[in-house]
């Protein structure tokens, strides 16, 4: 029963050392990481690898992340227990700020709300914004969080697909949109005013497990929306309190 236990708990620590800087591993290496043997490292894979959490790249004899990791992460992301769990917090960020608060979390080349909560002036929209999908080239609560990728996942969903139009000041120029992933890094928040809606302005911090962004966390309302330090403190705050909520705490 032991040595089960271990075997499952090597196994979830093999799949939490994948992140953005490590996308892939050997199984020497892997053995070296987990600080046991060559061949319970290769048992470990064998299991992994044939219930689809991992694959192989034949050609380099490496493994990677396969589809049974995406399919326990939308899993997670789209059941109801990832709104309930933060929708206490998002809906206290709604009342201090008096704005509509919005978690949001990545969906490839968009963030798709978990949980929104209107301010007072009432919904930004004549439809629910929870669910909704914002793309990665426009608005605070995306760029927050697609600024903090690695540059060359930024680049994918920036530079090497089409990117759409949706109001005058939506911005569709690479570069010009890598300088401002930039500053938002320096900043550690981002505004916008128009860019997905006309009349509606956001602020948005990202929102990590760990050292790895996750979503983001945002403010929004339809007048001009000044980045003050209290309101840029309760949003980083909000954003703090729900990693903690679904991950380990800092």
């Amino acid at each position: 029963m032991t040595e089960t236990l271990d075997s499952v708990e090597r196994a979830l620590e093999a799949l939490l050392l994948f992140n953005a800087d490590r996308r892939e591993v050997g199984v020497t290496e892997l053995a070296q990481l987990l600080g046991c043997s060559t061949s319970s490292a290769q048992r470990t894979i064998h299991t992994l690898t044939k219930l689809q959490f991992l694959r192989r790249d034949d050609q380099r004899r490496v493994y990677k992340l396969g589809p049974g990791v995406l399919h326990l992460s939308r899993a997670w992301q789209s059941t109801a227990s990832l709104a309930s769990i933060t929708r206490p917090v998002v809906a206290s960020l709604a009342e201090q700020t008096g704005l509509t608060a919005t978690f949001a979390v990545a969906d490839h080349a968009h963030m798709r709300a978990v949980i929104s909560v209107d301010g007072p002036e009432g919904p930004l929209r004549g439809y629910p914004t929870t669910g909704e999908l914002f793309p990665a080239h426009v608005g605070a609560i995306s760029k927050a969080y697609y600024a903090h990728l690695p540059r060359a996942m930024r680049e994918y969903f920036t530079s090497q697909r089409p990117l759409a139009r949706y109001t005058s000041v939506t911005s569709m120029n690479p570069e010009a949109l890598e300088a401002e992933f930039s500053r938002i890094r320096e900043l550690g928040y981002c505004v916008t005013r128009g860019e997905y809606d006309e009349q509606v302005s956001a602020l948005a911090v990202p929102v990590a497990l760990g050292s790895e962004p996750l979503g983001s966390v945002s403010v929004s309302t339809r007048e001009t929306l000044p980045a003050t330090e209290t309101l840029v403190g309760h949003v980083r705050e909000t954003a703090r309190r729900i990693g903690q909520l679904l991950g380990k705490r800092n």
